[in-house]
């Protein structure tokens, strides 16, 4: 699994809420985790004398990456889940339920990707070393931007919905999605590092759907903070910096 996609894929339904919290609680918490063992099975060549032989450095490198963020988000996580309002604002699902489902789809081609990593290596001439060095690299920038990124959105939902402010500092201050921007980085890193079509098939998609989540989220946060989103909104870009 590309792990930053846990943005959508681990967030849970707000219908779930219904639940136990505590019982809740635990299950959003291990089903990434739980991810980790499917994906790493995904890896494992069944029947061969050397099954474990694409859990090299790349894929291992990858997956320690993996765990270290898990390991950070679960504060963020234990934040969120504190309140139905809460969970509802900080998924989206108050104004784009349908991402939430689509990113979660997402999941399936990544297990794709692992599979053919592990076992079918369907268009050799992408495993490049080189390419998968800088894949490795960019993943490890991208796990760096979303713990920087939740550090400031954990603050944010921690306190009264009726006094949050419109986020503007740390990360915020150089774009206006950085975690959009880091869950893009991170595929693409994940792409070249698994050296697999269908993590470029993925990445189109990834770019489809945060394309259409920035426009409902912007519409969405205009409502809330007025004018003040526009003044914010003409001095910083959406993704990249002075560019986009």
């Amino acid at each position: 699994m590309s792990a930053l996609m846990c943005a959508w894929r681990n967030m849970p339904s707000v219908s779930d809420c219904a639940q136990p919290r505590g019982r809740f609680l635990g299950l959003a918490l291990l089903l990434p985790f739980a991810y980790q063992v499917v994906a790493l099975l995904c890896l494992r060549r069944w029947g061969s004398a050397s099954p474990w032989q694409h859990l090299d450095f790349f894929s291992g490198g990858f997956f320690a990456l993996t765990m270290i963020l898990l390991v950070y988000e679960i504060r963020f996580k234990r934040g969120i889940l504190d309140s139905r309002e809460t969970l509802r604002e900080a998924s989206g699902s108050t104004y784009d339920a349908a991402t939430v489902r689509l990113g979660s789809m997402l999941a399936l081609i990544d297990l794709l990707v692992f599979l053919d990593y592990g076992n079918w290596n369907l268009i050799p001439a992408l495993r490049l070393r080189w390419l998968q060095m800088t894949g490795l690299a960019l993943y490890g920038f991208a796990v760096a931007g979303v713990m920087w990124t939740d550090a400031y959105l954990a603050r944010h939902f921690q306190e009264d919905s009726s006094n949050r402010q419109l986020m503007t500092v740390g990360p915020f201050a150089m774009v206006r999605h950085p975690r959009y921007a880091s869950l893009l980085l991170a595929k693409l890193g994940f792409s070249l590092l698994f050296a697999s079509v269908f993590g470029w098939i993925g990445l189109l998609a990834l770019v489809v759907l945060i394309r259409r989540r920035i426009r409902l989220e912007e519409s969405h946060l205009r409502e809330i903070y007025g004018s003040g989103y526009g003044i914010y909104a003409g001095r910083t870009r959406r993704l990249l910096p002075g560019i986009y």
